[in-house]
């Protein structure tokens, strides 16, 4: 793995680390408030997964950008940050992935499925029945589970989170919504659709918006709990920053004028900040700016208006994200439940890059409306090139663009307090860390006479509060395959084709679509130089690896129908 990443710690001034991550940042000191493994997991410590929708890499302070992330940054600076974390490039093949600790395709989390691969396994666009979600094990270990805010998995009685595992829930079932009251989708009156509990939502409260909601609700249902005295998990699924683009315009009017540079000097900066923290490594190169992106000069003054505003609001859902946790972190100090909870916060895919076409119906997207509550804009890939960093591509691609994602680990007794990772880990490995350390297994044959699927993450236990810095070996495999676009991962190395003919309407034509590329991710995160031709044995291997992953999981590579949408362009230099 890349040698260019240094200690989290050394980033700190002493005197900043020290409050930051709680006492002094020596080795001898931090081991000696450590607990052993097998004293961490006979605690049964409350568990907190908190995801954000469609959070770029860049996108906090400690990975680089601008935006104030205050308790995020914090709570990285005391845990531990990836630096190569992956997700699977887009919303419900993540989550759904999340749930079952395997690929998406083996999960039922398939999105815009083509005629081809209708009614095949593996592409239910639900979470399957034929899985058993960690949830339901975390419940039978005699944990209290919730979960709030984006669920994307179905909406059928038999697929609500009720039935899958969670004893309460607040959950939006399509993929966005408004942030604000009126539930809007593509139109006004197109309304986004609320369980809680399994009943439906029918109105949200007149001063609701989601992440200050969900928030609250989820500060709720532990203090109702807390009688109970069981351990808790709760899934914390926010459904910002996805578009459409909204927030309170306190949060808003923060960042007035802080993008007026524009999204090249964004990017620029980004970049070399997340060089300067160790997050990025110094040799990479960012791939180049798509010719359908035309430069920030080029741009009239109205539209560099309109595009500073969409930034500003974007910034605006951020902050506002670190915000609630803040406040739920205090929460959980509050009532002494801080110390004993292992914390995760990571995105769902990378920066949301596709066009969601014109003006949409309905709204009102004046200059001195955008962000407020009869709104609807998004920021598409002009900022979400900022947003991946030096990555190719974007949300919705299996580039790095896609899948590689900010994420945070803490808890009080883990070995490696203040340190970068640098290390692949997956939102597979979610399922056997949380199964583990609640004290349950999930190799067992059967959980309430259903049968246990394959669970292909690794927990993660051994790095949170062991000495390893892996899980898993250095030639693992992992792939990945949506809407087209395909991928396989071993070690360092990564095989990549990007097809002509995305199945999700919007997406940009790639550069050099329809053909294998071989990556250095070491050095290459941005995926700039094809070494195909210069490293044949290692191309020749992870090919048939490819195939064998096509194999294992089942993967049916879709048939598109006519075009819906896609268009032409790549990068420019």
């Amino acid at each position: 793995m890349n040698q260019n990443r240094i200690v989290w710690a050394l980033l700190c001034p002493l005197a900043s680390f020290l409050v930051a991550c709680g006492g002094d940042s020596s080795s001898s000191n931090r081991n000696s408030a450590t607990n052993t493994l097998e004293e961490i997991k006979g605690s049964k410590p409350n568990i907190l997964l908190i995801v954000a929708d469609d959070l770029g890499y860049t996108d906090l302070g400690v990975y680089g950008g601008e935006i104030e992330t205050p308790h995020l940054d914090q709570l990285a600076r005391a845990g531990l940050l990836l630096t190569d974390f992956h997700n699977q490039a887009v919303c419900a093949p993540t989550r759904a992935s999340i749930l079952a600790g395997t690929d998406n395709r083996n999960a039922g989390g398939a999105m815009h499925q083509t005629p081809n691969q209708r009614g095949v396994p593996g592409y239910e666009s639900h979470l399957s029945l034929d899985v058993v979600p960690f949830s339901d094990l975390l419940r039978q270990s005699g944990y209290s589970t919730c979960f709030l805010g984006k669920w994307h998995l179905g909406s059928e009685p038999e697929h609500l989170p009720s039935a899958r595992g969670f004893d309460r829930s607040f959950a939006l079932m399509e993929g966005f919504a408004s942030h604000f009251h009126d539930k809007g989708r593509f139109r006004p009156d197109q309304l986004g659709t609320y369980y809680e509990d399994g009943d439906l939502v029918e109105t949200l409260p007149e001063d609701f918006f989601s992440t200050d909601f969900y928030t609250d609700l989820l500060i709720d249902y532990l203090d109702s709990d807390a009688a109970s005295e069981k351990r808790w998990f709760a899934y914390l699924s926010y459904t910002a920053p996805h578009w459409p683009l909204q927030a309170p315009d306190a949060y808003i009017d923060k960042y007035k004028g802080v993008y007026d540079e524009g999204y090249e000097v964004l990017r620029e900066k980004r970049i070399a900040r997340g060089k300067e923290l160790g997050v990025i490594p110094q040799e990479a190169v960012m791939y180049p700016r798509y010719h359908t992106v035309p430069a920030w000069g080029d741009l009239s003054a109205e539209e560099k208006a309109v595009a500073s505003r969409e930034m500003e609001i974007y910034a605006a859902m951020v902050d506002g994200i670190d915000q609630n946790v803040g406040r739920l972190l205090d929460h959980l100090k509050a009532i002494d439940e801080y110390d004993d909870t292992l914390i995760i916060f990571i995105s769902d895919n990378g920066a949301e890059g596709v066009d969601r076409g014109g003006p949409a119906r309905g709204w009102d997207n004046r200059l001195e409306n955008l962000g407020r509550i009869n709104s609807y804009v998004y920021y598409g890939e002009r900022w979400a090139q900022a947003g991946v960093g030096v990555g190719r591509y974007h949300k919705s691609l299996s580039s790095e663009g896609g899948s590689l994602g900010p994420a945070i680990i803490y808890h009080k007794g883990m070995t490696k307090k203040g340190q970068m990772n640098d290390e692949f880990m997956s939102v597979v490995d979610f399922y056997p860390t949380f199964v583990e350390l609640a004290g349950g297994n999930h190799l067992n044959s059967a959980s309430n006479g259903q049968p246990i699927h394959e669970i292909q993450g690794h927990s993660l236990l051994p790095v949170i509060f062991g000495n390893e810095e892996s899980v898993r070996p250095e030639d693992f495999t992992f792939g990945w395959e949506i809407f087209g676009h395909r991928a396989l991962r071993k070690g360092d190395y990564k095989l990549l084709w990007l097809t002509s003919k995305p199945t999700e309407p919007g997406q940009v034509v790639p550069e050099h679509a329809d053909q294998w590329g071989l990556y250095d991710l070491s050095v290459d995160p941005g995926e700039t130089n094809d070494l195909s031709e210069s490293k044949p044995e290692i191309f020749k291997d992870l090919l048939n690896e490819w195939d064998a992953y096509v194999a294992k999981n089942g993967i049916v590579l879709p048939i598109p129908g006519p075009p819906r949408g896609p268009r032409p362009g790549g990068p420019r230099n």
